[in-house]
């Protein structure tokens, strides 16, 4: 809200309100030739099934306060991250302010039984915060893509595009590298295959 503000001065709580209310339509995830599933945080503890996210009834209402399955899911799709530091579930801490206990974190065996129950073979997400831009987790069945450089203005990361072939199932990460301090773009490709 802050930079529509500064941008757009008396249009700023009006555009702010369209854009918010367009997110509430549009889609929570893509799946790419029925084994790459794309969305913004992971699977957390209560997605199951890929059917899960295509019944979420639109416009959705983003909660603090879950009370419904289907609040669970959506709270999951957008703030669940991966962790190695755990099997399963457990509580994320640092990213639930209100601490509600909505927001969770889950490890490799939940992931394993997710893909392998719905028949994909890679989750990519963007939700956690990584330096190199882009990474692979999970034995190679998570890949974490920053979408900014410079995130919040205080990580200083860099930001990465993945490039998925429909000839191919080479993925080849773009770096973009615009951190604070740097003058120019990193033109470097790293092959994460």
């Amino acid at each position: 809200m802050e930079e529509c503000e500064n941008r757009l001065k008396e249009y700023s709580r009006s555009i702010f309100n369209k854009l918010n209310s367009l997110f509430d339509l549009l889609p929570f995830a893509a799946l790419i030739d029925n084994k790459i599933l794309c969305l913004h945080g992971g699977i957390g503890s209560s997605l199951n099934k890929l059917s899960d996210i295509s019944n979420i009834r639109r416009p959705i209402q983003i909660v603090h306060e879950v009370s419904t399955t289907e609040q669970q899911i959506i709270v999951d799709i957008i703030w669940s991250e991966y962790t190695e530091s755990i099997p399963e579930i457990a509580i994320n801490d640092e990213r639930d302010i209100y601490k509600k206990g909505f927001i969770v974190k889950y490890g490799m065996d939940r992931l394993n039984r997710f893909l392998l129950e719905n028949n994909i073979a890679l989750l990519v997400t963007s939700h956690l915060r990584i330096a190199e831009g882009i990474k692979k987790l999970a034995n190679d069945k998570i890949i974490v893509i920053n979408s900014a450089t410079n995130h919040g203005d205080n990580v200083n990361n860099l930001a990465g595009l993945l490039h998925i072939n429909k000839y191919s199932t080479t993925i080849v990460p773009k770096l973009i590298d615009n951190r604070k301090g740097d003058k120019k773009a990193n033109k470097n490709t790293k092959n994460l295959s």
